[in-house]
């Protein structure tokens, strides 16, 4: 890809966990299963017959892993709610939208306990602002919108957002050419004027590389990356950093 035109550059397309927002301060396999026993444990609290938890457990293993397969397949999104719905309904659990919701609650706020935002996150949102560009975010979630629209309402970051696109209500997922598509649309911008930040490799560099637009790797210790990385590749360790490389 050509290098871009910086003085080009109006729109930044911002990534969510591990780039604005660190959501693996415990690793998700590990956070995966605290969320499901608060809410297991929260149905149970409230008089709920449930099946043992080892069983309980066992099956929405297999629920999750026969979702990861077909997104990992096709790239739709799956969504964690519906995940929990089917899961009570296979256990003999009561199965309706306010047990779903009540062990969902229960379930996230472990996920949204461990939460932190990066210190430089605020001071660059802030600037970009302050320069005039539009600010989107694309992530990829199988958590609903509004939980997420919670955490950044919470970290004091959302009204940073021109737009705001969740894999979980658009349907499709990253690296899927449809969602950074959408991202251009709701940009109101031509791909050229957009730069994409993230942390994954597929997901945050290759992909809109591949729509055409310019992408920064955010490199984050732990995360799969090539062997060997393109010739052209700008990475950043910091957001600051993108601050310097905007100029």
């Amino acid at each position: 890809m050509i290098f871009p035109n910086k003085s080009k550059i109006t729109g930044v397309l911002f990534d969510l966990g591990s780039t604005l927002i660190e959501y693996e301060n415990i690793p998700w396999d590990e956070m995966n299963l605290i969320s499901l026993r608060a809410g297991y444990e929260a149905l149970r609290d409230d008089g709920n017959s449930l099946p043992a938890y080892d069983e309980f457990t066992k099956e929405y293993i297999r629920i999750r892993q026969k979702n990861r397969e077909f997104s990992a397949r096709t790239l739709r999104e799956w969504v964690v709610t519906d995940a929990i719905g089917e899961l009570l309904e296979s256990t003999g659990a009561e199965n309706n939208a306010g047990q779903t919701t009540r062990f969902f609650k229960a379930y996230y706020n472990v996920v949204a306990d461990q939460l932190t935002i990066f210190n430089d996150t605020d001071y660059v949102l802030t600037e970009l602002k302050k320069a005039g560009l539009k600010i989107g975010l694309v992530s990829n979630t199988i958590f609903p919108e509004s939980y997420h629209k919670l955490d950044l309402e919470r970290f004091g970051i959302i009204d940073y957002f021109d737009f705001t696109l969740f894999s979980s209500s658009f349907g499709y997922r990253k690296p899927h050419p449809l969602i950074y598509k959408r991202a251009v649309e709701l940009s109101g911008l031509r791909p050229a004027e957009l730069i994409f930040v993230g942390d994954r490799y597929n997901e945050d560099y290759k992909g809109p590389r591949d729509s055409n637009i310019f992408s920064i790797l955010k490199f984050r210790d732990g995360n799969q990356y090539p062997e060997a990385f393109p010739d052209d590749i700008v990475m950043i360790k910091s957001l600051n950093e993108l601050l310097a490389f905007l100029g």
